[in-house]
């Protein structure tokens, strides 16, 4: 998925909340964004989630902070802890198991920050957290199960930290009906995505890193994680806008075993995937 006109004022946006978070001096926050408006006009025709990650490595690089969402992401997580119960609550009455935990996986997606029309706060989320729950789901719910009816392997590429403590109850419910289910955390720090060191002190389910980037980079994923991805035996579930921007550039060779949840916070990605702008959306490939 390409940069759109509307992707640059949501990046400079982004990078305007982590200099805010990262440098005191202006002067400082000026020569970011300079540098990152370089970078943008000599990569117009890139994925946007490329763009994302070149902001992220100008972030780290100039403030010296490798982790800038530590402190956020330890708070989502402990936010996310909170409200599992009644993540759990919902599973357990529904009527549906399956489509539960496909509601569960896509409401915890809205754990992110930073994201232009998308507004995010970890102390006030158990508000809406039920409704959530309980919104319009768009794509394709019939046909996300047929797929995990039919795939007993599943590679499970995660996104946010907070998020995760969700996506662990959902994989457990999967490993119950029978799954086999390997997890593609970050190999590293990179916006409030959950890492592999992270998700290692949370579960001790085996763990393939998908890469250092914004979604998933071909060029960038080890060679484990491909030989999963391309592999005709294994589902592939994967978990908000990064990965969706940069797996539509090649999701045709996977069509038939890729599931797409999330929730479409900006109006590319919500336009791409068809419905309405800040979505629950769960689109089988």
């Amino acid at each position: 998925m390409k940069m759109s006109s509307n992707c640059y004022s949501c990046v400079m946006d982004r990078a305007k909340f982590e200099c805010d978070m990262l440098f005191e001096r202006d002067e400082e926050k000026l020569e970011v964004m300079e540098e990152l408006v370089d970078f943008m006009a000599a990569h117009k025709g890139d994925v946007s989630s490329v763009v994302g990650t070149e902001r992220e490595n100008i972030m780290k690089r100039r403030s010296g902070n490798l982790d800038p969402y530590h402190d956020l992401k330890e708070e989502s997580n402990r936010a996310a802890r909170d409200l599992l119960p009644l993540a759990v609550e919902f599973y357990d009455k529904s009527g549906d198991g399956l489509e539960a935990l496909i509601r569960i996986a896509a409401a915890a997606n809205s754990m992110e920050y930073g994201v232009k029309g998308h507004d995010f706060d970890a102390n006030t989320f158990h508000e809406v957290f039920q409704d959530t729950l309980e919104e319009k789901l768009g794509g394709d719910l019939e046909k996300a199960r047929g797929y995990l009816d039919r795939f007993e392997k599943i590679l499970y590429l995660t996104d946010n930290a907070g998020e995760i403590v969700f996506d662990l109850f959902v994989i457990e419910k999967l490993e119950e009906k029978g799954k086999k289910v390997v997890i593609a955390p970050k190999t590293e720090p990179i916006l409030n995505d959950v890492t592999a060191e992270e998700l290692r002190s949370m579960t001790d389910r085996p763990l393939e890193p998908s890469g250092p980037v914004v979604g998933l980079s071909l060029e960038d994923a080890r060679p484990e994680l491909l030989d999963l991805l391309w592999d005709e035996d294994w589902l592939v579930l994967a978990k908000g806008m990064g990965n969706f921007e940069t797996i539509t550039e090649f999701d045709d060779q996977l069509k038939g075993r890729l599931i797409y949840v999330m929730r479409a916070k900006c109006e590319p990605v919500a336009r791409r995937a068809g419905v309405p702008q800040g979505s629950l959306v769960v689109i089988p490939v």
